[in-house]
């Protein structure tokens, strides 16, 4: 039932676990994750298919809370947010971290997350009753 005292069922404990790990889903029912700052260099999340997802944090530490540049599964990666497929298919997240801000990483209009303002779309989901 989450943090004592916590009406939500969990949902708040949940969103601190993802938070902590460097993505948090925004939308329920939409399979996309926002990339945050982790609170790690490193967490691995052994997923019950056998697959396994890494994320990395590079020149972690305290100070160097912001995104300079990230790669998923070895390509570069300028978006934000990144899909649930790319956690159930296994993978690795690797975001180098630096001390100030990196206006440029994930701002393209291109890179907005699922039903974001500029971004109208959404990814395909598969739902089995």
């Amino acid at each position: 039932m989450g943090v004592p005292g916590d009406e939500d069922g969990g949902g708040m404990s949940a969103f601190v676990v993802f938070s902590s790990l460097g993505f948090y889903p925004v939308t329920p029912g939409i399979p996309a994750y926002n990339i945050g700052s982790p609170s790690f260099s490193y967490a691995k999340i052994n997923l019950s298919n056998g697959n396994t997802f890494e994320i990395v944090a590079e020149n972690y530490s305290e100070e160097n809370k912001y995104i300079q540049s990230a790669t998923l599964n070895g390509t570069t990666w300028n978006k934000p947010w990144f899909s649930h497929s790319d956690i159930e298919n296994g993978g690795k997240l690797v975001l180098v971290m630096g001390n100030k801000a990196n206006k440029k990483w994930g701002s393209d209009p291109t890179a907005a997350p699922p039903f974001s303002r500029n971004n109208k779309r959404m990814i395909k989901t598969e739902c089995s009753p």
